[in-house]
């Protein structure tokens, strides 16, 4: 769902290595980070191989963590191309992994550099991106409300660390597309819908046009510019009778939802293997737990 082009992400995959071992503890350990809104997305500070800090976008919607190239010629990195068909990709280059430090946590992370043109023609308000992959075998808990971020220590347990309603699955974007994060049991109207989780999408809930007919949804609203997501995307803004998870209602009555619309740039659609995107409106009274250890979700009140 979010601007990087789909293919150039794929080529990048091949050279991740891969995640280390972590030894066995108890209960999770949460770091805790600050996060402000920008422009709609999560933003926070992190110290990249012990620079100064170093602005970032969470983005639960990608495979690949991102630093723009201006910010990686700061830290006088020296990116090495990314090959496609024996010839390197443009404006795309692998940055090599770094250590990310968000408090106390310590995330050993793979980037990639690439130009401001790669999230399309609206200016990235940060120097990158932080991708779901960063945050394997941890709990990511996002508390929209208190503006938070809650990192967990790696999990190495069987258990899983508490009950939780739903599930996390890595399917891939299309046939062809990346591995992203999936989750459920959302709903709409009742209807219980699997849908990406997409941190750097601005609207509530997409539905892709495959799920129509089976959610008993007519595509119609009022055209809406979402910048970040696939480049910048036109969609049609309607509404529900309800949003949810589980058995818990998400929003007040009558949400908004949205559709994809009929611009210059399609919005891209996961040929049927899921039927929504959620994004941050959805979570404004929520606090959302993704396990990606245990691979389950919970999204419940703040309070």
């Amino acid at each position: 769902m979010s601007g990087k082009a789909l293919l150039a992400l794929a080529a990048l995959v091949a050279l991740l290595p891969a995640a280390p071992a972590f030894a066995a503890g108890g209960a999770p350990r949460f770091t805790v980070v600050p996060f402000h809104d920008c422009a709609g997305l999560i933003c926070f500070q992190a110290r990249v191989d012990g620079g100064p800090m170093r602005t970032l976008v969470l983005d639960t919607g990608d495979i690949a963590s991102i630093i723009l190239t201006d910010a990686a010629k700061a830290m006088d990195w020296r990116p090495r191309p990314v090959l496609r068909d024996g010839k390197p990709l443009p404006d795309f280059q692998d940055g090599g992994r770094h250590l990310l430090e968000l408090g106390e946590a310590k995330l050993a992370v793979h980037f990639a550099v690439a130009g401001p043109a790669s999230f399309g023609p609206a200016r990235l308000p940060a120097d990158g991106t932080l991708a779901y992959t960063a945050f394997k075998d941890r709990m990511l808990q996002i508390d929209y409300p208190n503006h938070l971020l809650r990192i967990s220590a790696p999990e190495t347990s069987t258990t899983p660390a508490g009950h939780a309603p739903g599930t996390l699955q890595l399917i891939t974007f299309g046939h062809r597309g990346p591995p992203i994060v999936v989750g459920a049991p959302f709903t709409i109207d009742g209807h219980p819908v699997h849908a990406q989780i997409d941190t750097m999408y601005t609207g509530t809930m997409l539905v892709y046009d495959a799920a129509l007919a089976g959610l008993s949804l007519r595509k119609q609203g009022r055209p809406r510019r979402f910048e970040f997501t696939d480049g910048g995307v036109e969609m049609l803004a309607s509404t529900a009778g309800s949003l949810g998870f589980a058995s818990r209602r998400l929003l007040g009555a009558y949400p908004t939802i949205y559709f994809a619309g009929h611009g210059k740039h399609p919005v891209h659609q996961p040929d049927g293997l899921f039927e929504a995107t959620v994004g941050n409106p959805l979570f404004a009274h929520s606090v959302v737990t993704m396990d990606f250890h245990a691979m389950t979700l919970d999204v419940r009140p703040a309070d």
